[in-house]
């Protein structure tokens, strides 16, 4: 839907995932409240705010998991129950970590639009690519470490 929304607008894509298509101009994102979609220019957005979401279901078990490794540990009965605890417990927490979730909201003027949740590398690249875009608007430069910097902040 978005291809056909910038084809009319005679526009190059950028950059494309699951949460929003980037052009020169324009920015198409998949709304998370319904399947619409918004068109916006670049240059309306004045902020760009990314929130990520963590299933705390994995970090329960996983806690769990870790608190019975220590206990076995501790106990003079455990038997060899430490490792598979202690295993379980980090395969929990590297799956937490794995199946962690952003969505972007955009600041434009006084309306807030936020897209549907995505992984954190696609919020990743959105952001960079707009800060290029942006960028390339205002100064006709390229900011390189973006990338990695946009990388960083989202996985702390």
């Amino acid at each position: 839907m978005a291809s056909t929304i910038l084809s009319s607008l005679g526009e190059a894509v950028l950059h494309s995932n699951s949460l929003a298509t980037i052009t020169d101009n324009w920015v198409v994102v998949r709304r998370a409240e319904s399947r619409a979609q918004v068109v916006m220019a670049i240059d309306s957005i004045s902020a760009v705010k990314t929130f990520k979401t963590t299933h705390f279901n994995y970090l329960a078990c996983a806690l769990g998991c870790l608190v019975i490794a220590l206990a076995t540990l501790c106990s003079k009965e455990a038997d060899g129950a430490t490792v598979p605890f202690a295993l379980a417990g980090t395969l929990l927490l590297i799956g937490a970590q794995v199946t962690r979730q952003a969505s972007l909201a955009f600041l434009v003027d006084a309306d807030i639009i936020q897209t549907a949740y995505g992984t954190l590398s696609e919020a990743a690249t959105l952001v960079v690519t707009l800060q290029l875009a942006r960028g390339r608007r205002r100064r006709g430069e390229h900011d390189y470490f973006s990338w990695l910097r946009a990388y960083i902040a989202l996985l702390v």
